[in-house]
Parts: C-alpha cells; structure tokens; sequence
C-alpha cells in the first residue's frame, strides 16, 4: 500500500511539472504595454498627417520626432524609427528622435510629444510652437481642449485619442480623412 502512495505521488509531481512547461511554452504572449502602444501611433500618424511642402527641401530631409521631458517610451519609438528608416522601399522622409530637456528649442521639430512631466509647463510649450507646423501630442489630461493637437487617453483597456481637427488646420498641418474617422474629435 505504501508503495502505491508514493508511486501516486511521483506520477503527480510530473503531471504538475509537465502541464508547468506545457502553460510557459504555450501560454499566451505577453500585453503590449501602454506606452509602446502609444510609439506606434505616434509613428503611424506621421503617415496621416500632411505638413506644408515648403519646410522639406527635398525627400530626404528628415521627418523630426521629438520628446520633450521624461521619455515615457522606452526603446519602443528608436525600434520604430529605424525599422521605418531601414525599409528598402521607404518612400517618406526617414526619421530622427530628438529626446529635449525643458527650455530646449523645439521649432527643428515636427512632431512634439510632451511627456507627462511637463504638466506645469504645457501651456507654455504650447505657446512656444503657436503659428508653427508641429503636430502637439500628450497623454496629459485636457491637452487637446487647451489647445493640443492630438491627446490620448485610455478607455475600456483601449488607448484612444482626441484629435482637434481646427488647431492642426490653424497651423497648417492636414489631417488625412482615414485618422479623423478613427479619432474622437474636439469640437
């Protein structure tokens, strides 16, 4: 009887290590994080948004990308960056990140996403890039009613964004028709 129990025993052990294995083989990939969520639409938007031809001189100058205060990213926007400048059939302007410290100049930038640790400062930022083709970007709270281009929040385990449609027309950036559809816009 004695051998039967520990006989049984074992036979658990090894069930429980192999269904152990079995869920770390076969278990569910990893939830993409906020932060690298929001990279990708940060990149992607580049795509659907037109700005004046007159501030390239040619296809190859590049496309700026900048970050301004605590780089909420990670790695994620470098990866995306060189990966679009690393396709062989690339047909936009290549990319470049700029990561700028409060009071840095940002009218070499075209794309300005403030980071969560200039909330004291947003207002003054803005004010900054006011009557210049930069599209704004935040995750701050009422970014895109104070005067913010585009905002994220989050909603149901979902990042969405508020696009204010006037304020990219104010400064001359064209928001392609695909992007407003998918956005909630700021009226």
């Amino acid at each position: 009887m004695r051998f039967k129990s520990y006989f049984t025993i074992v036979i658990l052990c090894y069930l429980f290590l192999c269904v152990q294995w079995f869920n770390q083989v076969y278990a569910a990939p990893p939830k993409i994080k906020e932060y690298h969520l929001k990279a990708r639409y940060i990149e992607g938007f580049t795509a659907f948004i037109q700005w004046p031809k007159s501030i390239f001189s040619n296809s190859d100058d590049p496309l700026r990308l900048c970050v301004l205060g605590d780089n909420p990213f990670g790695k994620a926007l470098d990866i995306l960056v060189r990966t679009h400048n690393n396709r062989k059939n690339r047909q936009s302007h290549p990319r470049i990140i700029d990561y700028l410290r409060r009071g840095e100049e940002t009218d070499h930038c075209h794309l300005l996403y403030i980071s969560k640790s200039e909330k004291s400062y947003v207002q003054q930022v803005l004010a900054q890039v006011k009557d210049q083709p930069i599209l704004t970007i935040s995750s701050l709270k009422s970014f895109a009613i104070s005067g913010g281009m585009i905002q994220f929040y989050v909603s149901g385990n979902k990042v969405r964004f508020f696009i204010d449609p006037q304020t990219l027309r104010n400064e001359k950036l064209h928001a392609d028709a695909n992007l407003l559809r998918i956005a909630d816009l700021v009226e």
